[in-house]
């Protein structure tokens, strides 16, 4: 499984994140501090793996907060294949 990780730190580059707005964090059931997408970064994992947690508190147990609004996924998708473009792209296995 391939993801791009969520991160509480602001970016050094701003090009390198994009900055979740808090409507859309509400929505999804996170906390309402300022949180980024990192767009310079994909994290491979297997799937179940042993970082897979569930949300604290579902019940039942889910693993998910839910889908992305279309517009804000294309837009995260197009700052991803910029990103690979420019070769800007890290990738980092997280399963060992």
């Amino acid at each position: 499984m391939t993801v791009v990780p969520i991160t509480h730190s602001a970016p050094a580059d701003p090009a390198d994140a994009i900055e979740i707005p808090a409507p859309l964090k509400a929505y999804l059931g996170l906390d309402d501090m300022p949180s980024w997408v990192v767009v310079s970064e994909t994290n491979d994992f297997l799937w179940p793996g042993p970082d897979l947690r569930p949300i604290s508190g579902s019940n039942p147990s889910r693993f998910h907060y839910g889908m992305l609004p279309p517009r804000f996924y294309a837009y995260l998708r197009d700052r991803l294949l910029q990103a690979h473009a420019r070769r800007r792209l890290g990738r980092v296995q997280r399963t060992e």
